[in-house]
Formats: C-alpha cells, structure tokens, sequence
C-alpha cells in the first residue's frame, strides 16, 4: 500500500501484454494437471522467467495472455539448491511456436535503492479474472539475507512468477513468496537471471550454483530510475470528507459498517452503505448523541442499503459525480479510501469494472449417506443440519434433485459438484414404500481456513464478498469494517464504494455510475 507515481500508459501497457498467466498441461490430452500460477515473457523470442516453486523442467505449460490469447510453454532451467525452501526460487521457460511474443524490457535489480516505486502484474489464484490485477508499491529492502528483493507490492498464492517492475516498466524481481504481516513480500531479484541465463536455457533441474555465470552489465537507465525516485509522491486530496460509523444488530449480535453520505438533487441526504452489514436499529454516534437511521432501500445483487437519518451530515453531492463508468484507461489511477477520524487508505486501481461472479462454495445436507440398495440413503443426519430441517429421516433413499435421476453413489456425487452453499434444492426421497417431495437448503461445508499467511488478514474476509453485477478492483488493503466507505481520486473525485474484502490483495468497490443508478431510485423513494 503506497502512495505511487503516475504509470504512463505506453509503460503500462507493454508491461501488461507481457504478464501472463499459466499452469501445468498433459502432454498427450492438453487437460490442466497444476495449480495456476504467474510469469514473464522478456524477450521477443518467447523467454519466460517465473520461479521453480512452480516448475518442472521439460514439462509443458499452457499460456493465457491478457487479451485471451493462449499458447504453450515449456519449462528449461530450474535452479533450486536448498530443497526444503526453494531457495534461490529461479526458473526460466520457453514459449513454443512462432513468435513474435509481446515483452518486457529486463531491468536490473542492482540499480533498485530502498523506497524506489514498484509495481506488479499477475494473476492471483483467488480471482476468477485471466487478466493480470495491478498492484503498487515500494521496495523495503534491495537485497536481504537470503537474497531476495522485499518489496510492499502485496502479493498471494497464483502470484508466485509474476513480475515486478520498476517505475521505467522493466521487470526488477519475480514473485516468489508473502511473509505474514501484510506488505512483506519477497522477490527473486532479476540479476540473478542475467547471471546464470546459459545455464537455465536448457530444461534440466539445477541443485549448485553454477560455476560459470554470464555478465550481468550495467544499467544505462539507472540515472534516469534515481531521477524518477526524486519525483514527489501523488498528493493527498483536499476534501474535508468523511465515512460514518453505523451500528446496528444483526443475528443477535451487535455490528459495525462505514457509510457514505450523499445529498441528492433534492438536498436531502441519503447514506449508503454495505446491506449485509446493516441489521435491525440502525444508528449513528455523533459526540454523546444518538440519532436512528431508518432504511430506505436495499439491493441484494450490489449489497447496498440507503438509510436516512435527521442530523446533517457532511456529503457528496450527486450532481458533481461524474456519470461515467472505470474504464480500462483509468487502471493505474491512485486511490484514496476515506475513513472516519480522518483517517485515510491509500491503493491503486487494479482492475476496472466487470461483472464479479459468484465463487462456488460446496454445499452439505448436513448428513451421511451410503449407497444401499442402489440408491443413495442417510445413515446420520445431523439433528440441527440442513436436512433434519427438511423433514428428512435416517434410512430416507434419494431419488432425484431438482427433477434429475441420482440413483446411485456415483450420479448422486456428480449431481453435488453443480451445488453451492446456499442453494436450494427439491428433493425427491423414499421412505419405506412411498415417495415424497421436500426443499433442502445446502449447508456450508465445515472449512477451516488454510494456514498460509495470505490467510492472515486483520479483520478477515468480508462475508458478502462475491456476486456483484459491477465492481472495480484495488489493493488498498481495506477491512472488512471499513467497507461502505468511499473512494476519491487525487482530484477529490468521487470513483466509488468500498463493498467487500475479498483476499489478501483484493478489495472490491461498487464504481460510481453502479451508485448513481441506485441513487436514483432511491430518489423516487423521497
């Protein structure tokens, strides 16, 4: 998270068209047999740096390009000399075919000083995106005792590979692992490529460093990469604006959101915030007084709730919001996140508005079942579960859902891969003689989050972080209590909503011409 230099379009855009996303391929039936992950191509013959972590020499790799394209890679050297950390994390591929390929210029990590602007591109595994999400930053340290570049670009797992770039768009680092407080992230410094690149042109796995190297060179730039280091940062906005904390209850427990203040063509006042995270009584604190807001609206598909309330609140007005969406063009536009206290986040926009689609969560009847006589039956069901709530009893056969046959352990597994979490379902069951029909509302499968320190969010995840018409992507690094918030750009212009937390990198926010529209029915409401 950090305060950035403008990215000229031109730089922008190479870097982009070079940042690619990848996994693992079978040879004979091209089926994807890996997990996704990043890289580079810097050069126009196809060569491809990402990290060993994710490699195997001589095996091949499908290739997404941000415009859709694909194409396959295979994997040459792979240098790792300490088996238990990967270290040095180094791997090089090949694209295959006729080029020629879209690259970026290498940089050299050896001209990086501390506090220098960075910048990633890649494909974080979480993000149902083939484009690569942009992210900001700074670097902390040119090389630490493990000889890694540690920079604040932040990063989680499908990053691993992709590149970092300085401030003239050359790639300095590649991805290779997140520490657990956020903003500590590790990059394989680009030198380290330069100096063993013969080495790693052929698909062999290299356990010692080599004994010969290739010369590294100097950096013609690295006058001009000081000289850009010297530039002021972007400055803060001047708005004297800020979020609101609203309470309310919700399932019994006491809850706290951020909302924004909007004064409509009408003057009166509207507050919007995250709906999920607004309950019963809503109410805001100004000093020592209590003033209640009473709902106006909500809207499932955006999770946005319009509240109205009689104290005079500092606003937006409407009729100076710009009517237009987030294009691509703004990607790269700096952030500002306003809080309460005055209080401010800063971010890059990452990626522009698109439908964001729903994540599938594997859904449960809360029960155990066996295929007994041909058909699938319930040996346990659990007294509180989904299925107990649908009336349905151990020794119950299932017969179909949503109409479909699932007479057996293997139909019915099949038919349990298209449901999520949340999902209700006509059941068809038969009990002794007789058939009956009943609604069963899936579960949530019990997960336990896993340990990897992208997990390791303040705050954690927003519940409601997924299925929303239109959304922008940032890295401001937002809780999932300060959703509802707005966001300026440099100009004090508004761009949009904080709506949810959803990863490690990832926040989402409902752009403005989306808030526009609700508000304007919500206007007919007053």
């Amino acid at each position: 998270m950090s305060l950035g230099h403008d990215i000229p379009k031109s730089t922008l855009f190479r870097a982009m068209t070079a940042s690619i996303k990848m996994f693992g391929i079978d040879s004979t039936s091209g089926q994807q047999n890996s997990a996704p992950f990043s890289g580079v191509i810097v050069s126009v013959d196809g060569a491809i740096l990402t990290v060993a972590h994710s490699t195997k020499p001589g095996n091949f790799y499908r290739v997404i390009f941000p415009d859709g394209k694909q194409g396959v890679a295979k994997a040459l050297g792979r240098l790792v000399v300490d088996q238990q950390s990967n270290l040095p994390d180094i791997a090089m591929m090949k694209m295959q075919g006729e080029g020629p390929w879209p690259f970026a210029e290498m940089g050299w990590s050896s001209s990086i000083a501390e506090n220098q602007f960075c910048f990633g591109l890649s494909y974080p595994e979480t993000l149902p995106f083939y484009i690569p999400f942009l992210r900001t930053g700074r670097i902390l340290k040119k090389m630490d005792d493990y000889g890694f570049i540690q920079s604040s670009s932040i990063m989680e797992p499908g990053d691993s590979g992709g590149p970092l770039f300085d401030a003239l768009g050359r790639v300095i680092g590649l991805h290779s692992r997140i520490d657990s407080p956020e903003g500590i992230n590790f990059e394989v410094p680009v030198n380290s490529y330069r100096k063993y690149w013969q080495s790693l042109s052929h698909p062999v796995a290299i356990d010692t460093y080599p004994s010969l190297s290739d010369s590294i060179g100097s950096d013609p730039e690295q006058q001009k990469l000081l000289e850009l280091a010297l530039k002021k940062q972007a400055k803060h906005p001047k708005t004297n604006f800020q979020s609101i904390r609203i309470s309310s209850i919700l399932k019994d427990d006491s809850i706290s959101i951020l909302g924004t203040v909007f004064q409509l063509r009408n003057k009166k006042q509207v507050i919007l915030s995250k709906s999920s995270l607004v309950g019963k009584a809503p109410i805001v604190k100004i000093g020592k007084k209590v003033y209640a807001l009473k709902v106006l609206l909500r809207d499932e598909k955006s999770d946005l709730v319009a509240l109205t309330g009689d104290h005079k609140f500092p606003s937006i007005a409407i009729s100076e919001i710009a009517q237009q969406g987030i294009p691509d063009t703004l990607v790269g536009l700096n952030l500002w996140s306003l809080l309460t206290s005055n209080q401010r986040k800063t971010g890059v926009l990452g990626m522009s508005s698109r439908t964001f689609p729903r994540i599938p969560v594997p859904g449960t009847f809360d029960a155990q079942m066996r295929e007994l006589d041909g058909l699938p039956t319930l040996t346990k069901v659990d007294s509180m579960g989904a299925a107990a709530h649908a009336g349905l009893q151990v020794g119950d056969h299932m017969i179909a859902l949503n109409g479909h046959d699932v007479a057996s352990a293997v139909k019915i597994n099949a038919a349990m891969q298209q449901f999520s979490a949340g999902d209700t379902l006509q059941v068809q069951y038969r009990r002794g003689a007789a058939d009956f029909h009943t609604k069963v509302i899936l579960s949530k499968w019990p997960t336990r989050e896993n340990p990897h320190p992208a997990n390791n969010i303040p705050k954690g995840k927003s519940v409601r972080r997924d299925h929303f018409p239109s959304v922008f992507l940032h890295d401001s690094r937002i809780h999932a209590d300060e959703c509802g918030s707005p966001i300026v750009d440099s100009n004090g212009h508004f761009i949009g909503i904080n709506i949810a937390r959803f990863s490690h990198t990832a926040c989402l926010a409902i752009p403005r011409d989306a808030v526009l529209k609700f508000l304007s029915n919500v206007e007919q409401l007053l």
